[in-house]
């Protein structure tokens, strides 16, 4: 089991605030391109055009989609209803390529979410693994467009860094995954995920650790999602785990009200509050 840490510190070597914040940020903007979505009345992906969001330096306007299947009762009638969201993006800076994941949103998803029972992840060289079904329904519907992002633009001098929140964390995870077992080149292959639950099974996250993967998982003591799946249904966490504890009034699952102020406070510990 990895040392746990806690904000505002000491923390471990290698873990970095400051690209943890930015990956917040860059989270926070691929939230922003669904509402603009939502907010057009969630036209077709051919009829969308998005508004550029920034963060930093760094502008983006074109996410990757997600398509989901599910059955809903429509009219008294079950009806199969085929579902098409925006769900993160691909951007490159120098020699940073990040990959951001939004986190649980559409309808398709929160039903995916209680999909609890294991599955063999079709994209790593593990055998008898065993993955979250609806996570891995989940990456399994973005992979293409990260992977042919990845194929073009993955060089030995290039850092690729995944980040994301809630469900977006466990699909960072499992592009990580994906990406070591790949043969993909990379200098370093980093993933920063917040308020993330649990994902695969105990093979799985042994497995997972032995990849030259650097993983960050920050998780709020108070946040019941990265209490779930719980650990006696065998799902294990991967990652080192940076703890720390939201005031009663904020809600603790928020990456806007409760993780990133938690990583902002951490940088300057005795600044007023």
């Amino acid at each position: 089991m990895p040392k746990k840490y806690h904000l505002p510190g000491p923390l471990p070597k290698g873990f970095s605030l400051r690209k943890s914040i930015r990956c917040a940020h860059l989270i926070m903007q691929v939230y922003a391109l669904y509402q603009q979505w939502s907010d057009a009345g969630k036209p077709p992906e051919a009829k969308m055009v998005f508004t550029p969001v920034s963060s930093g330096k760094l502008s983006f306007s074109r996410p990757f989609w997600r398509t989901l299947a599910y059955r809903k009762k429509i009219a008294g009638v079950k009806r199969r209803v085929v579902e098409r969201t925006p769900a993160g993006a691909c951007v490159r800076k120098g020699n940073i390529l990040h990959v951001i994941f939004r986190g649980t949103l559409s309808t398709g998803e929160k039903m995916t979410n209680w999909m609890g029972s294991r599955q063999d992840a079709v994209f790593d060289d593990l055998e008898g693994g065993g993955v979250h079904r609806g996570f891995h329904e989940c990456y399994a519907s973005v992979r293409n467009a990260v992977m042919e992002f990845l194929a073009a633009e993955a060089a030995p001098d290039r850092t690729i860094r995944l980040t994301g929140h809630s469900l977006g964390g466990a699909l960072a995870m499992l592009a990580a995954m994906d990406i070591a077992t790949s043969g993909l080149p990379f200098r370093a292959l980093e993933v920063f995920a917040s308020g993330t639950p649990r994902l695969g099974s105990r093979k799985w996250a042994d497995y997972y650790t032995q990849q030259p993967i650097s993983t960050w998982r920050i998780a709020n003591e108070k946040d019941l999602v990265t209490k779930i799946p719980p650990e006696f249904l065998g799902y294990r966490h991967v990652g080192v785990p940076i703890l720390f504890s939201s005031p009663e009034h904020v809600m603790a699952h928020s990456l806007k009200h409760a993780y990133l102020p938690a990583l902002l406070a951490a940088r300057k510990p005795n600044a007023p509050s």
